[in-house]
């Protein structure tokens, strides 16, 4: 007979971390053509970063594309998606069979809703995360920002491999989190994760009304995504999400990983990185916006919320 899994508490390490000391800054990068293609033939010649407005020296480059990749499908089940949820789970699905590669990818399954539930941890078998969404029900607030806190402190962390990315399928705003979204953001930048986001709220092609609009609740699902990397979606109908699926699914494993040692690594606070490309005008790149230090003896773990699983 088949095994259940039991309800089990996931407990990170933050607890016994008193500060953060930031020695290299590592990130990132995704050069792409006017037509969305990736450039795979730069090297570090052709990149400028600067923290702060002052130059860095680049310690290390590398180009990405070869990876395993490490997949967090976070999945609203609050009950604002009580009417979404069936096309929900079967994005998701969909975005599992085209991106996830067995034997090298791994991918676990989260739902959030007024709770945040570990449905499948991290595995490479299709037919498990498929089962994990069979009993997900929709009801309860938005505790969002929660669920990316506590996957990245507690999954991500613990990766052995520079290629994180969290898909966010979810249809709105944040309602019931204890941690804010400078947080989420500032813990996802420091485990080097890139987070997608997949828009659920306008799509008027499974019974709801609406289009591929950005609505007002949209601005933090974007600031989650912009500002590690990543980018958002609004998917008006199937075509539409396909090609969603296909973007994410390029830029997730086709970047650049780029490194600098910052000056004065001890210094809390926020450090805006920008990143510029040189003599080519013709291409665009997208990068995450900047990183925190804590304050030394900063306990950055107070306050945890609870992972069922």
């Amino acid at each position: 007979p088949a095994t259940t899994q039991q309800p089990e508490s996931i407990q990170g390490q933050g607890d016994l971390e008193e500060s953060i000391r930031v020695t290299n800054v590592t990130f990132p990068v995704i050069v792409t053509d006017k037509d969305n293609r990736f450039i795979s033939n730069l090297t570090k010649e052709n990149f400028e970063i600067y923290e702060d407005k002052k130059p860095q020296q680049i310690i290390d480059f590398q180009a990405a594309t070869e990876l395993p990749l490490y997949i967090g499908i976070l999945m609203d089940t609050s009950g604002s998606v009580k009417g979404k949820l069936k096309f929900e789970k079967e994005a998701t699905l969909s975005f599992l069979q085209t991106v996830l590669q067995r034997r090298k990818d791994k991918a676990l399954l989260v739902t959030f809703d007024s709770t945040i539930e570990l449905r499948q941890d991290f595995t490479d078998d299709l037919n498990l995360l498929t089962k994990a969404m069979g009993p997900v029900k929709a009801s309860g607030n938005t505790s969002l920002f929660d669920a990316v806190y506590r996957i990245c402190e507690e999954k991500m962390s613990n990766v052995p491999t520079p290629r994180k990315v969290l898909i966010i399928v979810s249809d709105g705003a944040d309602t019931a989190s204890d941690r804010t979204l400078d947080e989420a953001i500032q813990l996802a930048q420091r485990n080097e994760v890139v987070i997608f986001g997949i828009s659920t709220k306008g799509a008027g092609f499974f019974g709801i009304e609406g289009g591929n609009v950005e609505g007002e609740d949209d601005k933090e699902l974007r600031r989650l995504c912009e500002e590690t990397g990543g980018e958002i979606a609004f998917p008006g109908n199937y075509l539409d999400l396909e090609r969603a699926f296909a973007n994410v699914n390029s830029k997730a494993r086709k970047y650049y990983l780029v490194a600098y040692e910052p000056e004065d690594p001890d210094r809390p606070g926020y450090r805006k990185i920008e990143v510029k490309l040189v003599g080519r005008k013709d291409l665009k790149l997208r990068t995450r916006k900047g990183y925190s230090v804590a304050k030394r003896g900063t306990n950055t773990a107070s306050g945890q919320v609870p992972v069922n699983q």
